[in-house]
């Protein structure tokens, strides 16, 4: 089976060598669990490989998602470069709506070969819609329309709730992958954990993972017990 490497280091080795080509893969957490820098590695790690990526941003400004990416990781002396020469390209629809969220997957993977995009994020794309009934079937019609992309996408999801009390979404059914992200209260202190919850095509680790967003990376301590 063909994979792809995330690049972030530990979480290749729990998904058996890394993500099945043309998988997409729901990041679920909540606030300050690290779901941009996650998926932002990702594509970094990905155009160090030579494999271009786009992050589309659906709340921050694109020039707001690279300059806190830069302050996180101050070892990626190369972001700007990358960004400059369109292997990584951070980008805002004109419009909010669905269409314009295509439009930059589709000529992203046109004009610079885009192998690995990140959408940040399906919480608003919820918003463009009038009713959770309208989203669903828009949602559903969304991920199969990816399928057909010769692309490996990352979504971005808020999670409702903290700990590990995950609320069930629709994204939790469709997507071909879902890792969840926490911040878990353990003593006093806050320690960032993540579970690969599925991944379709794949063995793959069950474990409760401890994990550090660092200057160099993102750090996945397997075989580590959070508590």
């Amino acid at each position: 089976m063909e994979r792809i490497k995330t690049g972030i280091s530990g979480l290749d080795e729990m998904l058996n060598g890394g993500i099945p080509l043309k998988r997409h893969v729901a990041i679920f957490g909540g606030p300050g669990t690290g779901k941009t820098s996650f998926s932002f590695e990702y594509l970094y790690k990905g155009a160090k490989e030579g494999q271009n990526g786009v992050y589309i941003t659906l709340e921050e400004s694109p020039e707001s998602i690279i300059e806190n990416m830069e302050a996180q990781f101050t070892e990626f002396k190369d972001i700007r470069e990358l960004v400059n020469s369109n292997k990584i390209t951070v980008s805002e629809p004109e419009k909010f709506s669905i269409d314009s969220v295509i439009e930059i997957l589709e000529n992203s993977i046109v004009k610079n070969n885009a192998k690995r995009a990140v959408i940040d994020s399906s919480t608003m794309l919820r918003a463009m819609f009038d009713n959770e009934n309208e989203y669903r079937r828009t949602i559903v019609e969304f991920f199969n329309l990816l399928k057909t992309l010769e692309c490996n996408v990352f979504i971005i999801v808020e999670a409702e709730s903290g700990d590990r009390g995950v609320k069930f979404e629709i994204e939790h059914y469709i997507a071909d992958g879902i890792i969840n992200l926490y911040n878990l209260d353990r003593g006093g202190n806050r320690v960032r954990a993540l579970e690969i919850f599925k991944m379709r095509g794949t063995n793959h680790s069950r474990d409760l993972v401890p994990f550090r967003v660092e200057p160099n990376g993102i750090k996945v301590f397997v075989g580590e017990k959070v508590f």
